[in-house]
């Protein structure tokens, strides 16, 4: 199947089938001859039920301590399966909107996006061995509003790899650990497993930001300077700054240094 052509099937479906359709052997039988011309981002087709809801009938992401309620740790798990569904759509469209982007750039993406879908699966199972279907709670679209301010492949790893996905390298342990300390192992053990696979894609993102660095910025610079008012730095941390964890996804100690103490009145005008 041609990457473009399994792509555009996800991205444009209405059906969460689609969404989660795969390759037939995997990778190594996808092929990108023809990777077409640049698609603008677009709200993708969602099904009636998981339209984004309006403010007024979003739920708030519960507080640590609200967990030891089974309805709160469903609403945590709910919130992410969303934050996964949306970035498989974003992977989709990253791959719709760069195509003349490196081959290795654009495999890399395929593979995360297939990971993506698994992370997806996996909460979905998990939501119901809970007893509740996805979708039966409200979803947003925090992870799209972001989409319109890409405009480049270092654009993307800065917002996607090294914002979302990155701060999930201090999310999925923290919120680990609450699971457990409210003996639901099972979500806990989904965490970890999201934890690990999220050190390689944010590998990806380290590896394709040095790639695109301008030579007279500082990598933490070029990340800073492809940041939006969606996802300025400090989006890229989370409760619990994981030093190890970034070091292992290939983040350098200066990087590493810069983020963790940027504050707001750092933010280049």
């Amino acid at each position: 199947m041609e990457l473009r052509e399994w792509a555009m099937r996800i991205f444009t479906a209405d059906c969460l089938e689609e969404k989660l359709l795969g390759v037939e052997g995997g990778l190594k039988n996808v092929t990108d001859h023809e990777p077409g011309v640049a698609i603008p981002w677009s709200r993708p087709p969602r099904p009636a039920h998981l339209q984004i809801a309006s403010r007024d009938k979003q739920t708030k992401f519960p507080r640590p301590n609200a967990l030891i309620k089974p309805e709160m740790r469903i609403r945590c798990l709910h919130t992410f399966a969303n934050h996964e569904l949306m970035a498989l759509e974003l992977m989709a469209w990253a791959l719709l909107a760069f195509p003349e982007a490196d081959r290795v750039f654009r495999l890399g993406l395929a593979k995360i996006l297939m990971d993506e879908q698994e992370h997806f699966r996996l909460y979905c199972e998990r939501l119901e061995e809970m007893g509740v279907t996805f979708g039966e709670l409200p979803v947003n679209d925090n992870f799209w509003r972001a989409a319109a301010d890409i405009h480049t492949p270092l654009d993307w790893v800065c917002t996607m790899h090294l914002t979302f996905e990155q701060s999930n390298l201090d999310h999925a342990p923290f919120y680990s650990q609450c699971f457990r300390r409210f003996e639901d192992e099972a979500s806990a053990m989904l965490m970890q497993r999201i934890f690990e696979d999220e050190i390689l894609h944010v590998r990806f993102g380290s590896r394709w930001l040095t790639h695109y660095q301008p030579p007279e910025l500082s990598e933490f610079e070029t990340f800073e300077s492809c940041t939006t008012r969606f996802n300025p730095p400090h989006r890229a941390r989370g409760p619990e700054f994981q030093t190890e964890a970034r070091r292992r996804a290939g983040l350098s100690d200066a990087f590493i240094h810069s983020l963790q103490h940027w504050t707001p009145h750092d933010q280049k005008a």
